[in-house]
């Protein structure tokens, strides 16, 4: 009694596998075309450092490799217990108060701060202490956001979306 019921059922399933087999090797097999390009930028680079070091004062420029105006400002990171760094004033750049040294203007796509102003850092070792040490430079920059200010567009940072690198 039960081989009554398999061969239609066999038949069911055969035609029920052949009417989906077509749809569905359609369905993967589709294909799309598109014409023309556009740019996208999966990174918009990083911040370039170059740093100096003569007659223990650190020198520090700054490029910018993105696409876009970036604001930027560095901290020196080093053992408080063998030197110390004192922040040379120059030109453009200025000590926060907060551990980090700005830079005051917007850096261009592929400019760099200037070189004849550097940030300048002078290391002077602890008295008594000896062996090796290191001054880190570590520098974050931010998107320069653009405001209208009395007609004029003038560029100003947002440290809340500061990139460190």
């Amino acid at each position: 009694m039960r081989r009554k019921w398999l061969i239609p059922m066999a038949a069911f399933a055969l035609a029920a596998s052949i009417v989906a087999v077509k749809p569905t090797i359609a369905y993967f097999t589709d294909t799309a075309l598109a014409e023309g390009a556009f740019l996208v930028n999966i990174s918009d680079g990083t911040p370039e450092i170059e740093e100096k070091v003569t007659d223990m004062t650190k020198l520090v420029t700054i490029k910018n490799t993105g696409s876009y105006d970036i604001f930027v400002r560095c901290k020196a990171i080093y053992p408080e217990t063998r030197c110390t760094v004192t922040f040379q004033t120059t030109e453009g750049w200025s000590d926060g108060g907060d551990g980090y040294y700005y830079y005051a203007g917007a850096i261009a796509p592929g400019e760099t701060t200037p070189a004849e102003t550097p940030l300048t850092l002078l290391v002077s070792p602890i008295p008594g202490t000896s062996g090796d040490f290191n001054v880190i430079i570590v520098q974050e920059a931010t998107k320069a956001i653009y405001k209208t200010v009395d007609g004029v567009d003038v560029p100003d940072p947002d440290w809340s979306a500061a990139v460190s690198q």
